[in-house]
């Protein structure tokens, strides 16, 4: 089950999803594309076989069209096994 603090540091993507690409932006230095809003995606990234992936949450760039995913999941300490999750998150937002 998640922490107190992992749904707390999700809220503030939920409330204000902007928060995504700042992130991206200043923190990482990763300059997203230009975009006129940001919204909330479902955040269930299933492959076709049996195993489901599901992201914290996912935000969506849009210019009209989407024209970034950005998926957001929260770590509050190392996993050896998220390596192997974020290749089939990013195949599953495309």
């Amino acid at each position: 089950m998640p922490s107190q603090l992992h749904e707390a540091l999700l809220l503030l993507f939920r409330n204000r999803p902007e928060l995504a690409p700042e992130l991206l932006r200043d923190a990482l230095h990763v300059a997203p594309p230009v975009y006129s809003e940001a919204r909330i995606e479902p955040a269930e990234l299933t492959d076709v076989q049996p195993a489901e992936y599901r992201a914290d949450l996912v935000v969506l760039l849009y210019e009209g069209t989407p024209v970034l995913g950005i998926v957001v999941e929260v770590q509050l300490r190392p996993d050896a096994d998220k390596c192997y999750s974020w290749p089939v998150y990013a195949a599953g937002l495309r």
